[in-house]
């Protein structure tokens, strides 16, 4: 059972590997989650002679979550209904769970993570409803039952190699995960930045440089790696400086560690990530 609160998005991201042999044989990796396990993929491919190429997609899946009611399921015996594929999205899929109010408003999982349809629904309820005094129960106040609409969002993307995010990016991005906060890449002409929402409305913006797709591993300056800038701005479009790269000798791990604790902070004072919440609760 999911115990921590819910945010309204989740993102996930991960990579594949595709490749294709001389005589018409093509094999696709399972989803990766590292920088360093697609370099290992193509390392190991690439020296194969009967290798002819490559390709590197990269996966996002976007969780969408909103409240619901009962009215608003789909009817007995009919499917749930599919919104429209976004631009540049590869599969969309819709389903349903439950989530149980907390006192101060936030929603927190119950039950099955995935309910296909309004049926599924309705019988699950029905059958938490009636065995709250049975030994196997969950107990559980059935008026502080919610259900939630969830939309996942399936969008892919050809990259090369040298365009993957290195595994102290990676690292950097696995902490904001853990501390329940959702980050969005914005992929520009300049490069790739992210955004990472925050409970109050603000939003902190992270910019670094990768190395060219390549580990560091030796002490080097700022320069050599491009360094990190993270900025926090509210509604009002004012700025501040949350975090910049020290002019002096770092190596990636400290540098991008020191990111990582300078923006942790500054979202623990804004709030952290934005928690999905039922407002017909009042919050403390």
């Amino acid at each position: 059972m999911i115990t921590s609160p819910l945010t309204p998005e989740r993102r996930t991201v991960y990579w594949t590997v595709a490749v294709f042999g001389k005589y018409g044989s093509a094999h696709r990796s399972t989803g990766l989650h590292s920088a360093s396990a697609v370099r290992q993929q193509f390392d190991f491919w690439s020296g194969k002679p009967s290798t002819t190429r490559m390709e590197l997609t990269e996966h996002t899946l976007n969780q969408a979550r909103t409240i619901t009611t009962f009215e608003n399921l789909p009817g007995e015996g009919a499917a749930t209904p599919l919104p429209d594929l976004p631009d540049g999205a590869h599969d969309v899929k819709r389903f349903f769970t439950f989530a149980r109010t907390l006192e101060d408003g936030s929603l927190t999982g119950f039950g099955p993570a995935v309910l296909p349809t309004g049926d599924d629904v309705r019988r699950f309820y029905s059958w938490t409803v009636n065995n709250q005094e049975r030994a196997q129960a969950v107990r559980v106040d059935i008026s502080a039952l919610r259900i939630l609409d969830i939309t996942l969002t399936h969008y892919t993307r050809e990259l090369q190699l040298a365009d993957l995010l290195d595994d102290y990016t990676a690292s950097l991005v696995g902490q904001l995960e853990m501390e329940g906060l959702n980050w969005i890449p914005v992929h520009e002409h300049t490069g790739t930045h992210l955004r990472v929402p925050l409970a109050d409305g603000s939003e902190i913006t992270i910019n670094g440089a990768t190395t060219e797709g390549r580990e560091v591993s030796s002490p080097q300056t700022v320069d050599d790696h491009g360094g990190w800038l993270a900025l926090w701005g509210d509604v009002n479009d004012s700025s501040v400086k949350v975090y910049r790269s020290a002019r002096e000798v770092l190596t990636r791990a400290a540098d991008t560690a020191a990111l990582a604790a300078a923006v942790l902070k500054c979202a623990r004072k804004h709030g952290g990530g934005p928690v999905l919440r039922d407002a017909r609760q009042p919050q403390a």
